[in-house]
């Protein structure tokens, strides 16, 4: 028994000297006292201030932080990995051609760019600061001493650590005396650790415990399926009040989505009755506008009835003209209201690409990657566009094309609010190119227009 209580004596761990403490009661003294501790030559000391004190950092002879360089450096990683991301997902790893653009363009990627530099760059800074203040501290053997309790209230400081090179026990304590402090005092390591309050200890747990249950029931979603639908925290998002791409709406009782013009007003920033030809692809306007303004069988819908679902009545086709007959007879113009030149085709042939490609595809077949999807799917609401080259289409005035766009036909809805009027002359010209390559000969054609069909390959 005497053995074990000797050998647990010689094992107890002894307290060592950490440092000294010098108290003063004055920013200014601090100050002052700070200039001579740095030009003694310590290294591992720091002072202690209830509140910031303009001109320590100098006094203590601070070097600049490094924490820019830290932030600069993370910024520009964030930016490299966010271009070097985009780069590969979109033009290496899935590369997908939309409407004819680039798989890869500097100018989309520079919001990810921005938002990704930001990020790293603000972990750079948070965890930079942490890093270089040797951060988080909760406890310090400084906190034992009476005196420096009132470090928060109105006394200052200058702690000594004991592992710098030039310290010393008995000179460094002499050289903090001639401070002229209020007082100095060594602080010690502690022999024991102090346990965690029991309360501490069971909140502590708690949060585990709960900091794990998030990630723990995503888990569990993500391995099991489930019948009921998904939980719609914001349903306003979900399911909004909106026409969707070959659907009917009820938002408006006539089943239109929006409100068609009022009666004796034009379309703000442009009077269209002053170029009939250029803004309606009409000669002159008809008594009856309704009928260039929107689609007859929006209007031919019984009461209580979704657009989708209306059925005509019996007889109704001979009793009524339908909506084809009504557009036949308009006097549509037959040349192009404005100079056709090469820039009109070539701009009419990208608006084609962005806004007509997706359902009537590059070559106006009607297999464009929306219409092909749609096919797959067989939901029984698709309705395939037509080709470019029927007889129907072909035969169709230039005035009436520029109609469809602009108003739509059958589900396709109408283009006049995204696409410009002269745009959409454009690609109606784009169109007639098409037709007219699909109906020509190459025998026919000159010397002259074979090689510049060469060159142009």
């Amino acid at each position: 028994m005497a053995t074990t209580i000797e050998h647990s004596e010689k094992t107890k761990a002894e307290p060592q000297l950490l440092g000294l403490l010098a108290e003063f009661d004055d920013p200014h003294a601090l100050i002052e006292a700070s200039k001579k501790v740095r030009d003694a030559g310590y290294s591992k000391w720091d002072t202690h201030t209830p509140f910031p004190i303009h001109g320590i950092d100098e006094a203590m002879g601070i070097k600049m932080t490094i924490l820019p360089w830290i932030v600069a450096c993370c910024g520009l990683t964030g930016g490299t990995i966010a271009i070097g991301m985009q780069y590969w997902m979109n033009a290496v790893d899935y590369p997908f051609l939309i409407s004819g653009k680039p798989l890869f363009s500097i100018p989309a990627c520079i919001p990810i760019t921005f938002e990704l530099s930001v990020l790293l760059s603000a972990f750079g800074a948070f965890l930079g600061m942490l890093g270089l203040n040797q951060l988080p501290k909760l406890y310090n053997p400084m906190f034992k001493s009476q005196a420096f309790r009132r470090v928060t209230n109105d006394r200052f400081f200058i702690s000594m650590d004991a592992k710098d090179a030039k310290f010393s026990e008995i000179d460094t304590g002499e050289f903090l005396k001639s401070l002229n402090p209020l007082q100095v005092e060594e602080f010690w390591s502690d022999v024991e650790s102090p346990k965690l309050p029991r309360p501490l200890v069971l909140a502590l747990s708690l949060i585990g415990v709960l900091l794990i249950m998030p990630p723990a029931l995503v888990a569990y979603k993500r391995s099991t399926t489930t019948n009921t639908p998904r939980i719609h925290i914001v349903p306003d998002m979900d399911f909004q009040p909106k026409l969707k791409t070959q659907n009917t709406t009820n938002i408006f009782s006539d089943g239109r989505e929006v409100r068609p013009h009022i009666e004796g007003t034009i379309p703000r920033g442009q009077f269209k009755d002053d170029n009939i030809p250029f803004y309606y692809g009409l000669k002159v306007l008809p008594e009856d506008q309704d009928v260039i303004a929107i689609n007859l069988q929006d209007e031919q819908k019984p009461a209580g009835e979704k657009p989708a679902d209306a059925k005509p009545a019996a007889g109704a086709a001979a009793a009524a003209p339908t909506e084809d007959q009504k557009l036949a007879q308009l006097p549509w113009v037959t040349e192009f209201p404005m100079p056709v030149t090469d820039k009109m085709m070539a701009r009419g042939k990208e608006r084609y690409k962005i806004y007509c490609s997706v359902c009537h595809g590059l070559s106006g077949e009607g297999d464009g990657l929306v219409s092909l999807r749609a096919m797959e799917l067989q939901q029984g609401t698709w309705i395939r566009p037509a080709s470019y080259y029927t007889d129907n289409v072909r035969n169709q005035p230039v005035g009436r094309l520029f109609h469809t766009i602009s108003n739509g036909v059958r589900k396709m809805p109408g283009y006049s609010a995204q696409i410009p009027p002269e745009d959409r002359w454009a690609i109606v010209l784009y169109l007639r190119a098409l037709q007219k390559s699909h109906h020509t000969d190459a025998k026919d054609l000159s010397k002259e227009e074979m090689e510049k069909l060469r060159s142009t390959k």
